[in-house]
C-alpha cells in the first residue's frame, strides 16, 4: 500500500474531525430554545424558537436566556447544566434600581422580567447572576 492510497482515508479523518469540532463550537457560542408558556407574551408566544448567542454584553432591555432557578431555592442553588433555559428580558443591570423594589440590584447581577407579569422572574426569585445568562438572543424564528 503506497502513501497516496492512505491520502484519502487520513484526509476524510480530518474532514470528520474538523466537522465535529465546528460543531462543538457553534454549539458553545449559540444556542436555540423553544418558549414554554406565556411569561414573554405578546413579544414572543408559547411555541416560538429563540436563536441567542452567547455574550457578556448585557443591557437593559435586551431578552436574555438564562438557566431557570431552582423552583424551591431560586438562583442560589441553580447549576447551569442541570437547568432548563427560561427567556427573559433585562429590566435592569448591575448597580441599577430593580423596578417596584426601590434596591439597587447587586454586582454581577440582573434584574429580569417577563413581558406578561403572570409569569415567575425576578420578582418572586430576585435578581439572577450573571454566571447564569447564557446570552441574548438574536432573532425570535
Amino acid at each position: 500500500m503506497g502513501s497516496s492510497d492512505l491520502l484519502f482515508p487520513l484526509l476524510l479523518i480530518a474532514a470528520v474531525a474538523l466537522t465535529a469540532e465546528s460543531v462543538r463550537q457553534l454549539r458553545r457560542r449559540w444556542v436555540l430554545v423553544k418558549v414554554e408558556g406565556a411569561s414573554m407574551e405578546p413579544a414572543l408566544k408559547d411555541g416560538d424558537e429563540v436563536l441567542a448567542k452567547r455574550t457578556k454584553r448585557i443591557a437593559v432591555g435586551d431578552v436574555v436566556v438564562v438557566a431557570a432557578p431552582d423552583p424551591e431555592l431560586g438562583w442560589a442553588e441553580t447549576r447551569r447544566a442541570k437547568a432548563p433555559w427560561w427567556i427573559k428580558r433585562v429590566a435592569a443591570g448591575p448597580g441599577e434600581t430593580a423596578p417596584g423594589s426601590g434596591g439597587p440590584v447587586p454586582e454581577g447581577h440582573y434584574y429580569l422580567l417577563g413581558d406578561n407579569p403572570a409569569g415567575d422572574d425576578s420578582r418572586r426569585h430576585g435578581p439572577c447572576p450573571q454566571r447564569l445568562v447564557f446570552g441574548t438572543m438574536v432573532r425570535g424564528l
